[in-house]
């Protein structure tokens, strides 16, 4: 493992990375490179998930439609008033699947203008936005809106944070994690830029919002592999891949990215911020193989390389 990090481009004195990796073998853990200065990045090390965060967001939401509190088929308006016409037309399925068609980050960061992002300013730049990109349905557009709205949604039910807390995070032993919409965490990793000045730290929940270790990410993918700690229903919904309103299939189920490259199961989802963290989840369900890999290093690459690296390796 430690040669897969060297070979990935990682150093000993650059951005940290760590990696808690279970297959046949039992469990395995690497780091390398520094969360900050002078602090060792290691697999305890609190750095934040980034897009990670949606499969999380999409276990939230998957509780409550099992629990008869959530129904997918719902209009968004029913949810949120406060928005356009078009929002009629917007299913919760829509937002768990990137269908529903809403503004992409470029236009609704305009509309945001010097402001930073976060869920509030979201929520009013959709609200000034008087149509959508694509009829909700008719297309997989990959949609940070939608999550930010999903999570909205789900206060409308119950405190979002609270519920992730008490019925994911406590249950599965994940007690580094959680969501914030505020600074980060005290001794959480420095993100990149943030070593030589200012720079934004991230303040959206539901595209982003969760800080937690590759220690804790593991045991969120040994409650999600099969005969775990999640709910069976819960479980089975949120790697159940949507489809668009015509009936095509997509790859991307409740936050989370479903193929099967050479036959074999897989469920994945990466995430970076400005820049500043990467992080990357891969689980093979049927062969009880799960990866968790967090980074204070922005290089997308780099993380795919290490990835693509553990899993020839994983899969021998």
């Amino acid at each position: 493992m430690d040669d897969l990090i060297a070979a990935a481009g990682y150093t000993a004195d650059g951005p940290g990375v760590a990696m808690v990796v279970r297959d046949a073998d039992g469990l395995r853990q690497a780091a390398a490179g520094l969360a900050a200065p002078h602090t060792p990045f290691t697999p305890n090390t609190v750095s934040y998930l980034a897009s990670v965060s949606k499969q999380m967001v999409g276990a939230c939401a998957a509780l409550l439609v099992v629990q008869g509190r959530l129904d997918v088929e719902s209009r968004l308006r029913e949810w949120l008033p406060e928005l356009p016409g078009w929002a009629d037309t917007v299913r919760i399925r829509h937002l768990i699947h990137h269908t529903g068609g809403l503004p992409a980050d470029p236009e609704l960061q305009d509309r945001i203008g010097e402001s930073r992002w976060d869920s509030p300013s979201v929520l009013r730049a959709l609200t000034a936005c008087p149509e959508l990109r694509f009829p909700p349905g008719s297309r997989w557009e990959y949609c940070n809106a939608g999550y930010i709205c999903l999570v909205a949604v789900i206060d409308r039910i119950t405190p979002f944070a609270d519920l992730a807390r008490r019925e994911l995070f406590e249950p599965f032993g994940l007690t580094q994690t959680g969501f914030r919409a505020d600074a980060p965490p005290a001794g959480a990793a420095l993100g990149r830029p943030a070593i030589e000045g200012d720079w934004p730290v991230p303040l959206s929940i539901g595209d982003g919002g969760a800080w937690s270790t590759a220690d804790d990410v593991r045991r969120w993918n040994d409650a999600l592999l099969p005969g775990g700690a999640l709910d069976d229903r819960v479980r089975e919904l949120i790697g159940t891949p949507g489809h668009l309103d015509d009936g095509e299939p997509l790859d991307y189920a409740w936050g989370v990215g479903v193929s099967r490259p050479g036959g074999v199961l897989t469920h994945s989802h990466g995430g970076c911020w400005d820049g500043g963290w990467t992080a990357n989840t891969v689980r093979l369900p049927e062969r009880g193989i799960t990866i968790a890999l967090l980074s204070n290093d922005g290089d997308v690459q780099r993380m795919v390389e290490l990835t693509e690296g553990i899993l020839r390796t994983v899969s021998r």
